[in-house]
């Protein structure tokens, strides 16, 4: 794995004096003029967001215009870097980091890895898709598995997975024949990779800001998995280079590891004699049924001279269909690309889903979300694209898993504790983990908008299919907008017809 720093912010009356000095030797000077006055202004001109986030720091107490305050920052770094320790350390005033926003390259990463990095909520991912790129065989060895002297058995392993990934890419290509020649790699890659390991690289571009950074760096040295360690010291030499004075705690709390430590003793305590099979791979453990009345009322006062109360009390006497309705009224407007009224944020849906690393792949991405993630485990079994049976590839994919399973059995004997976590490298994207799932109503409607629209990939539309029908029996008014894009103008055209037809 590798972390690289592609760019961050600095003074834009950096980047002016860097235009004019570029113009003048396009007009003027000559290169050896050009050299010298390029050095010697530069030189005066450090390029850290320390800068930036020193200036803004001082917006809240001085007088000083803010263009100034930005000219007395960079005049000093050192002195810049004393104000932020001071204000972000010693006053508590984290969000001055966040002035600081960084662009970063991250290679040759696990799948595995990869959900540590994107469980960080405040920060932007792009990540190379394993739907759209055929995989070449690049995955990871961890070291983990290199100290029990399974190395390699595991090798041998995702090799062999690969191959199997390689069979099913060319047979499933003939088997969507009757499609355009990009289309058609494209379904045979997107169900071909559910055999792909989770020890599989890739990589990802990341956007964040210092403050985020520093958490990530201290969530990751606190981590089971000593490649999610390195990528964590890895991303502290770069950015620490920097802005050193904006990143500080990032060793983890013995006393939070300690209670980690008993938790898990608890647990293991506790055991496993349950025969309870997970069959319903969506389960709605909490609705904002009464929350609706909630949101109406937050409607109302926002426009109204009231107190709140005034406005549930109008809001408690009317029907379940006057409430639908009114909600329907005040969304008049809205298409396929506004959300719903903020007001709709308030109460949440909590569902507890059984789905792939394929699927998770995608619901991962909605970060305004909470999510609590189990690790994969066999024994919850693992989902078939069903091109793999229309294809007649059962026997193949079968194998695949068979091979994954045994690869996991063997690492999870050699393997104590907590450790037996690293074995999830062997598993596919085709097996499952539990996660518990909370989002409110406005949030749910987006989730619906990209994961139930007829592009959207065919794992996570079957979830949001079931999260939003299940949210729909508690809460219809709350979520009746919510569907695919592609379903959204029907959907619309529906809501208010039927308002029409009860007047």
């Amino acid at each position: 794995m590798r972390v690289t720093l592609a760019g961050y912010n600095f003074d834009a009356q950096q980047i002016e004096l860097i235009r004019q000095i570029t113009d003048e030797f396009s007009h003027n000077g000559t290169e050896s003029e050009y050299l010298s006055n390029l050095l010697t202004q530069l030189a005066e001109e450090p390029f850290t967001p320390e800068t930036i986030s020193a200036a803004y720091a001082r917006i809240s107490r001085s007088d000083k215009g803010i263009r100034d305050l930005r000219r007395d920052a960079r005049a000093s770094v050192s002195r810049a870097r004393r104000s932020n320790e001071n204000i972000i350390f010693g006053l508590g005033h984290s969000s001055i980091a966040e002035h600081a926003v960084f662009n970063l390259d991250i290679t040759g990463i696990s799948r595995l890895a990869l959900e540590s990095l994107e469980a960080h909520r405040l920060a932007s991912y792009t990540e190379s898709s394993q739907r759209y790129i055929s995989m070449s065989g690049d995955f990871e060895v961890p070291d983990e598995i290199s100290e029990i002297g399974m190395r390699d058995e595991f090798e041998k392993a995702c090799l062999e997975l690969f191959r199997i990934y390689g069979i099913l890419s060319d047979k499933l290509t003939e088997h969507h024949s009757d499609l355009s020649g990009q289309e058609k790699s494209g379904k045979a890659q997107e169900d071909a990779r559910y055999v792909l390991p989770l020890a599989c690289r890739g990589q990802v571009g990341m956007t964040i800001n210092a403050r985020t950074a520093e958490k990530m760096i201290l969530t990751f040295n606190n981590s089971h998995l000593k490649e999610v360690k390195s990528f964590g010291k890895q991303l502290h030499g770069e950015l620490h280079k920097i802005v050193p004075s904006l990143i500080r705690y990032t060793e983890p709390n013995p006393a939070i590891q300690a209670v980690e430590k008993e938790l898990s003793a608890f647990v293991a305590e506790m055991g496993n004699n349950s025969s309870e099979q997970d069959e319903d791979d969506v389960i709605l453990l909490n609705s904002p049924h009464e929350l609706e009345n909630v949101a109406l009322a937050t409607l109302l006062m926002k426009v109204g001279n009231q107190d709140y109360n005034y406005y549930l009390n109008y809001v408690n006497q009317l029907s379940a269909q006057e409430k639908i309705e009114m909600i329907a009224n005040n969304h008049s407007y809205i298409s396929e690309h506004d959300p719903v009224r903020r007001e709709l944020e308030l109460g949440y849906f909590v569902y507890r889903i059984t789905l792939s690393a394929s699927a998770y792949a995608q619901l991962k991405r909605h970060r305004l979300t909470s999510q609590f993630k189990q690790d994969y485990i066999p024994s919850l079994g693992f989902i078939p694209p069903p091109s793999i049976q229309d294809a007649e590839c059962t026997e193949i994919f079968a194998s695949a898993m068979n091979c994954s399973n045994e690869i996991y059995v063997k690492l999870t004997e050699k393997l104590e504790g907590r450790q037996s976590s690293i074995a999830q490298y062997a598993l596919t994207n085709a097996h499952k983990c539990r996660v518990v799932f909370q989002l409110n109503s406005r949030e749910l409607t987006h989730f619906a908008r990209l994961r139930m629209d007829t592009h959207a990939q065919w794992d996570i539309r079957n979830i949001a299919t079931k999260i939003v029908d299940l949210a729909k029996r508690e809460c219809p008014g709350l979520v009746q907008f919510a569907c695919g894009k592609d379903k959204f103008d029907d959907l619309k055209s529906n809501v208010f017809n039927n308002k029409e037809n009860n007047k």
